[in-house]
């Protein structure tokens, strides 16, 4: 039986960090590989590689093939770069004006060579900022692997900074996510909005990992943990917490991990801890996660995998965005700074209320993102019958 032939795009490098986008593209690797007996995959990359990372994603993938593209043309050639790259660059930003659309002609060609090349079955891309990568391509079945709602993330990033058309904005997102056959997304809400607008197959993705149930009378090393990336959501949500939460909050320490932990000061009971090795051992001895986060969209898979390891969050509404239930879940939800360290200083030290709160994470968890359905959903589209 021959294998399906498989193309995975993802420009981060997947090995650069721990952030909930990496979480999720190493996921799919990994289910990649488990089946490499049944499928020929090719994932493509920009951003972020060595040689070093070259040989680790061997290492750890070792039957996936590797390719880097790199967004523009080398400059050793100034008239082949200025002829085949910047210049049709600057016509087709002048001609689209669309600031979702992250591809460029020089991009989307090598796109469409390597696809005619290699005749995919199946074409998976993360993002609809790259999904134009597929323009003017017939053949295999495409998939958007949306990540995120990008208009509402421009919006919330650029608002007060440019003038923002949101109407312009939705309409170019839904016309790239139409030329798809397939919509992915993590969030119930987003389901709900690609459903109504695009007319394609949509498929609410359950972010899964493994379940842990947690010795209760482990060693806690880390009171309260925030495990994230350094985006402008994050960076900005936890200054709100540092500014607003946390002089609310006496002798508890905060332990962070993550890109994020360059963007913040060093302060009495602020623990950095980095870009860690084994995350797992952190969440081991974790007695409650936080995530304030303030703006942002999507679920947060930070919480999801939180949540795999039965551990409270403290978080706000925000930090439920995308998750099926908003209550009864695992998180203690609120908005306001006073609430927020009242929540977490309950779950501290409140063992009832802790005990019954680790329950209810496991439980929505093992419910609504056990391994079972993902590999079914996965299962039934890449695996030959």
């Amino acid at each position: 039986m021959s294998k399906k032939k498989v193309l995975y795009y993802m420009p981060d490098n997947p090995l650069k960090g721990k952030g909930g986008n990496l979480t999720r593209c190493n996921q799919m690797l990994s289910y990649f590989q488990k089946n490499s007996d049944l499928l020929d995959v090719h994932f493509i990359s920009s951003i972020d590689w060595d040689n070093e990372s070259k040989e680790e994603f061997h290492l750890r993938y070792p039957d996936i093939q590797l390719k880097i593209f790199l967004f523009n043309l080398p400059k050793s050639n100034i008239l082949k770069y200025l002829i085949k790259d910047k210049i049709p660059k600057q016509i087709s930003r002048a001609i689209r004006r669309n600031p979702l659309d992250s591809s460029t002609p020089y991009f989307r060609n090598k796109f469409k060579k390597d696809i005619q090349e290699n005749n995919y079955d199946i074409v998976v891309i993360s993002y609809s900022t790259w999904g134009n990568v597929i323009e003017n391509i017939h053949g295999p079945y495409f998939i958007i692997d949306t990540h995120d709602f990008m208009a509402l993330q421009y919006k919330i990033r650029y608002e007060g900074h440019k003038k923002i058309n949101i109407g312009k904005l939705f309409g170019n997102e839904m016309s790239i996510l139409k030329k798809f056959n397939e919509i992915w997304t993590y969030s119930i809400e987003e389901q709900y909005i690609f459903e109504q607008f695009t007319n394609r197959k949509i498929t609410l993705m359950p972010v899964s990992f493994p379940t842990v149930h947690l010795n209760e009378k482990r060693t806690i090393k880390y009171d309260v943990l925030y495990v994230a990336s350094a985006n402008p959501h994050n960076v900005n949500s936890f200054k709100w917490f540092l500014d607003k939460v946390f002089p609310l909050l006496e002798n508890v320490n905060i332990y962070i991990v993550g890109k994020i932990c360059n963007f913040i000061e060093d302060s009495p009971n602020i623990i950095k801890l980095g870009i860690v090795d084994d995350l797992d051992a952190i969440y081991q001895n974790t007695r409650i996660c936080i995530c304030p986060m303030i703006t942002g969209t999507g679920v947060k898979i930070k919480v999801l995998e939180s949540l795999s390891y039965g551990l409270p969050i403290v978080t706000t509404r925000r930090g439920v965005d995308g998750l099926i239930n908003k209550s009864q879940n695992g998180c203690m939800v609120s908005d306001d700074p006073l609430s927020f360290a009242n929540n977490i200083k309950q779950l501290l030290n409140d063992q009832q209320l802790y005990s019954k709160t680790c329950a209810e994470a496991l439980s929505y968890f093992s419910q609504n993102y056990h391994e079972d359905k993902e590999d079914k959903i996965l299962n039934d589209l890449f695996i030959p019958s």
